[in-house]
């Protein structure tokens, strides 16, 4: 719990083992790579290894639109995850181009009013680091509505939400 130095060191040997297994261009490959890139992305300092997170993300990206097409879901987490390792490192027009992406598959494939779409409305915070504070509140407002729908008004999730919400009060214009 917590230990992402540990984490990354066993998700690097399953690498190994499932590159070994599958070969290095398998889905099951791919799903790793999402895991470990968010894990360089944990680590702890406050950039973490987002290069390396973004590295790893792009290689997984490519493997699942082989094997599944451009639009599908499993795609859309890897596309957000992506989106957010850019934003880590300061491009947050790429960021926003990422996540607008997911949000159309998974609005596409789950409706808008999902919880998976609840998530990925963090790109709110895209639009807010680049300027756009209004769209940045409409977003991440839409995202607490969707979680007080599905959970409550009282669970942790929506006391807790996506960071970005939490920032909604003190952030911006």
């Amino acid at each position: 719990l917590g230990d992402h130095r540990q984490k990354k060191t066993l998700l690097e040997r399953a690498l190994k083992i499932e590159e070994r297994e599958y070969g290095p261009d398998h889905p099951e490959v791919a799903a790793i790579l999402t895991n470990l890139g968010n894990a360089h992305g944990d680590l702890g300092d406050p950039l973490g290894d987002h290069q390396q997170k973004k590295t790893l993300l792009e290689r997984a990206l490519k493997i699942e639109e082989r094997e599944y097409g451009p639009d599908h879901p499993e795609v859309a987490v890897t596309l957000a995850n992506l989106g957010n390792a850019h934003g880590d490192l300061g491009d947050h027009r790429q960021k926003k181009t990422l996540l607008e992406r997911a949000l159309k598959i998974e609005e596409r494939e789950f409706g808008p009013d999902h919880p998976k779409v609840a998530v990925t409305l963090d790109l709110g915070n895209a639009h807010g680091a680049l300027g756009d504070h209004q769209q940045k509140k409409t977003l991440l407002e839409r995202a607490l509505k969707i979680e007080e729908r599905e959970y409550g008004p009282d669970h942790p999730e929506v006391a807790w939400g996506t960071p970005g919400r939490r920032r909604l009060s003190w952030s911006g214009p």
